[in-house]
């Protein structure tokens, strides 16, 4: 689904990482993990067209990445950042905002009355771990974990190949790092595949394959 070949991402003199090689397969979830300051976010980022190589290629589901393909990848990927800063007042509008995206509109989204994403959302908060009256309040009301796991459950919800999560644990307290493990498990093994960068040590342990990337010297 995946493959990273012989790449390389400098930033001026500095370079995170060359001849990297990888690939992922299809329905798994793998981890990247590693000293910071070795890539691992700039990887994610590459891969989303985001950041350009110095070298090498990155290719998805069989089309190289370049500025002619970014739009149709993109549209293969959902995307959970580290830190997400959605401009929006109330938790209802901040879940809706990712399915009103050109690369994922919707018929209705879930702040819409009797839209049926509602209540997907609904069972995807309680796999998590998450209330149903989270959806009525405040995004200020709510803490950074609550916030990336309901993200973490929109993004699951967009019919996409491919999730990639930057640091999907990161806010967690140990109960519910194991949900999100459990609801990622779920969701390979309906055949999504899932890229994550992770410091967390039973996140990167609970990943069917694992990319350790390292300083350049």
């Amino acid at each position: 689904m995946l493959q990273v070949t012989n790449a390389s991402i400098a930033f001026g003199k500095e370079v995170l990482f060359s001849a990297l090689s990888f690939e992922v397969q299809k329905g798994c979830m793998t981890g990247i993990t590693g000293e910071s300051g070795t890539g691992k976010s700039s990887l994610l980022n590459a891969i989303m067209g985001f950041v350009p190589l110095r070298e090498g290629q990155i290719t998805i589901d069989g089309i190289p990445l370049t500025s002619a393909s970014i739009d149709k990848i993109r549209g293969k990927i959902a995307w959970v950042p580290q830190e997400l800063a959605l401009p929006a007042e109330w938790v209802s509008e901040m879940l809706s905002i990712p399915f009103d995206l050109k690369q994922n509109r919707r018929k209705c989204l879930p702040k819409d009355k009797n839209c049926p994403l509602k209540q997907r959302l609904m069972d995807t908060f309680e796999q998590l771990g998450l209330t149903p009256d989270l959806y009525a309040k405040r995004v200020s009301e709510i803490s950074g974990g609550q916030r990336q796991r309901m993200m973490i459950a929109a993004a699951s919800l967009l019919s996409k190949e491919i999730l990639i999560a930057d640091e999907p644990t990161s806010a967690l307290d140990a109960v519910s790092v194991e949900r999100v493990i459990a609801f990622f498990h779920r969701l390979r093994s309906n055949g999504l595949t899932i890229l994550a960068v992770s410091h967390d040590e039973r996140f990167i342990t609970a990943c069917d394959s694992v990319i350790k990337l390292t300083k350049t010297r």
